[in-house]
């Protein structure tokens, strides 16, 4: 039998061959490595879209608890867990605790911050849990309301009502809020307080009508271990002329203790028209929590340094 004649190819088609080869191996090397960092992949956990695997069964815990954070309102709407969340890019397989929260600004100033700064998660017996994921900061303009999510790392099964909600960064004063609800969350509201007692200062007849304590004022968190106390005063101006006290800051103090402090806010007004009664301001202090007896103090002014008057008030 007549063998047929071996093809003789040229160089150039050998060439031609031997980069055809080459070709066909990288692309079936590169076939390899990416199922196999696809497979990598699903096994960590991290979902990639179209990769067939659904969501895993998620358990809802409806929760609406209201509280308040830097004078916004916050609902906390429900908690689910599941195994993961395939939308959370750092999501484990091991467990993770989502909470859906409500913001409100009914305050007119704009309030933000970032639960990834202020949000911890408290679990018995356990270090803290900072947030595994948090989509997009709070920024609320007055009178806005937005939606947010906050993910911890949780190991599934664990019960939903032992876990209490940290809000507050460490240099802020914080509010440890029960997810079980059964700690009124009210407590962490302003408690408003009638008052008695009454002074005079420059010619002018000062009232206290109430008090109110909050660990905010609109905007702004109390420093850790302090909140602010709010006074209300009614001012009358029994003169024949205008009385000109200026500036509760320049004026007004609080004493508690061995210490005292100037006010941090104000509606007082500055001046009063001869006649006038009933004016109504406050004044607003920054002191530690644990203090509960106070003097307000008006202190001597350039134009009039023999004028001082004080009251003593205490809380409950």
């Amino acid at each position: 039998m007549v063998q047929p004649p071996v093809p003789d190819y040229s160089p150039a088609q050998r060439n031609r061959f031997r980069r055809a080869g080459f070709v066909l191996l990288l692309i079936s090397l590169l076939l390899f490595l990416s199922a196999a960092g696809y497979l990598l992949v699903e096994f960590l956990g991290m979902h990639l879209p179209g990769s067939g695997i659904g969501q895993p069964s998620i358990t809802t815990l409806p929760l609406q608890i209201s509280f308040a954070y830097k004078g916004a309102d916050i609902t906390i709407v429900d908690a689910r867990q599941s195994k993961s969340f395939i939308d959370d890019p750092n999501t484990a397989t091991d467990g993770l605790l989502r909470l859906g929260l409500q913001e409100n600004n009914m305050t007119p100033v704009n309030i933000a911050w970032s639960y990834s700064d202020v949000a911890e998660l408290i679990q018995p017996g356990k270090p803290a849990v900072h947030p595994t994921y948090v989509p997009a900061p709070v920024d609320l303009a007055p009178g806005k309301a937005q939606s947010s999510i906050v993910d911890f790392a949780v190991p599934l099964g664990q019960p939903i009502g032992k876990l209490t909600l940290r809000i507050g960064s460490t240099n802020e004063a914080q509010e440890d809020i029960l997810l079980s609800g059964k700690i009124d969350s009210r407590a962490f509201l302003p408690q408003t307080a009638s008052l008695k007692g009454s002074l005079q200062y420059f010619g002018l007849n000062y009232t206290l009508k109430s008090v109110t304590t909050s660990l905010f004022m609109p905007g702004q968190q109390a420093a850790r271990g302090m909140r602010y106390v709010s006074l209300t005063l009614s001012v009358d101006n029994t003169l024949s002329q205008e009385a000109i006290p200026g500036s509760p800051f320049e004026y007004a103090r609080i004493q508690y203790g061995n210490a005292s402090a100037s006010p941090v806010d104000t509606s007082l007004p500055v001046s009063f028209n001869a006649g006038v009664l009933g004016t109504t301001g406050t004044i607003t202090f920054l002191v530690p929590q644990k203090s509960t007896a106070y003097t307000l103090v008006f202190v001597p002014q350039q134009q009039d340094s023999g004028d001082q008057a004080s009251v003593n008030f205490s809380l409950a």
